[in-house]
């Protein structure tokens, strides 16, 4: 198992010490980032929760703002991941999971996870 892209030198290796039948496969093309892994699982949940608590808060002006800024919150994160600003997209989404999570607490409900 190689874990990492190979060098066309390292290919080369390969075939002369390994005996390989077919060309040294690299499968890192097809292999998901972390962060692009993580923004799958959490946008459709922190979106979720957010649509949940928008109506527990309507008509309370003082939590409009917060509302305003996780919705915010999770565009940017798809935006910087679109970007290639993964670290900052997954801050951004965790920023989002905070304010909601507070939002669900402040009314008795547990966090999304």
């Amino acid at each position: 198992i190689i874990p990492g892209r190979l060098h066309f030198t390292e290919t080369d290796a390969l075939k002369l010490f390994g005996q390989c039948i077919d060309e040294p496969f690299d499968n890192t093309e097809k292999t998901k980032k972390i962060s692009i892994q993580m923004m799958k699982k959490y946008v459709p949940m922190v979106r979720e929760a957010l649509e949940e608590v928008i109506p527990l808060y309507k008509g309370q002006k003082e939590f409009q703002g917060i509302l305003e800024n996780a919705e915010l919150y999770v565009k940017d994160a798809e935006k910087f991941l679109e970007d290639g600003q993964d670290e900052v997209a997954i801050l951004s989404i965790g920023y989002a999971d905070g304010l909601v999570d507070s939002l669900r607490l402040a009314k008795g409900l547990d966090p999304k996870m």
